[in-house]
């Protein structure tokens, strides 16, 4: 069957490509102009449609993603559907499996952020019984307070800049997902200082927390993710845990991500023996490392193409 299913993908991609190709720039526009235009960032999309993608082919259950992606104004189901479609064809075929250590640098709309979501989710289930409290620093579209772990005994935060916010409240609204229940941050990393406004906004540095830095540490210079690291470690309590993850610097060498002005800075060496690499630098910060998940380590093009790592604190 999966010869099969890759038979009829060649051919529903070929009789669909024109209506794909209006679908690519319906998608182009919404995803760069109008982020732009609205002043939010495109790459932050990029991420919730590999969940979304991820939720239609029972990789990953995220109805809400979808929900979201629905309703925001930079993202169009309609385009999303007509570029989608042949591949929807395929797995409705032969289902889609979930490949552990196989994702791959060549992929990374989806494959990437929908596989490091599973690992994500695998070590806030861990964690989600130890802590209290349920930090999540440049969250953009994530939709993990809104969904399962809702129902946990957790305080919730999101930090962002205020127009991401802004644009995430109204597209809630309009999909009618409640969030009552999360305080909303908004923030500058760049010009302000996080850790003060979330204590404003009632985060207690004494109850154990989980900070979710998801998707964030390849847009940042070294600099800033070690000052960030020591700022969460500053303020927090003994107990609390870190979940984020780390690419390898091949990233640096994509050259499409400059269409969005989002850049690549901060990667790892994970060429040669990634754990080690991910362990030194866990020890430069005198921190701990708990679970870890390497993506792409099971290929032979130059090894593992990043790792999501839960960071005791």
């Amino acid at each position: 069957m999966k010869y099969i299913a890759l038979i009829v993908f060649v051919i529903v991609q070929i009789l669909f490509l024109p209506l794909s190709i209006i679908g690519v720039v319906i998608l182009a526009y919404k995803q760069l102009s109008v982020s732009k235009k609205l002043g939010v960032s495109a790459t932050a999309l990029s991420a919730l449609g590999g969940r979304v993608t991820a939720n239609i082919l029972g990789i990953r259950k995220d109805e809400l993603s979808g929900r979201l992606y629905a309703a925001l104004p930079t993202a169009s189901i309609v385009g999303f559907w007509l570029y989608f479609f042949p591949t929807y064809i395929r797995y409705r075929i032969y289902p889609a499996r979930f490949e552990e250590g196989k994702e791959t640098l060549t992929s990374l709309v989806n494959s990437i952020p929908a596989s490091r979501s599973v690992y994500f989710d695998k070590i806030i289930e861990k964690q989600k019984n130890n802590v209290t409290q349920f930090v999540v620093m440049g969250a953009g579209y994530d939709m993990r307070s809104y969904g399962d772990l809702k129902k946990s005994n957790l305080k919730f935060f999101e930090l962002d800049k205020a127009n991401t916010q802004k644009i995430k409240i109204e597209s809630l609204d309009k999909a009618n997902i409640d969030y009552s229940h999360v305080a909303f941050v908004d923030i500058d990393f760049t010009t302000e200082k996080w850790y003060e406004k979330l204590e404003k906004s009632g985060y207690d540095r004494n109850k154990k927390s989980l900070f979710l830095w998801e998707g964030v540490t390849l847009y940042l210079s070294e600099n800033d993710v070690r000052k960030t690291i020591k700022e969460i470690k500053q303020h927090i309590s003994s107990g609390s845990v870190m979940v984020t993850d780390f690419y390898d610097k091949r990233f640096t060498l994509i050259e499409g991500i400059k269409m969005t002005n989002e850049m690549f800075y901060f990667t790892l060496d994970f060429s040669k023996n990634a754990e080690s690499v991910l362990k030194a630098f866990v020890k430069s910060e005198n921190l701990k490392l708990g679970d870890f998940f390497f993506m792409g380590h099971k290929l032979k093009e130059g090894g593992a193409v990043g790792v999501v790592t839960e960071i005791l604190l």
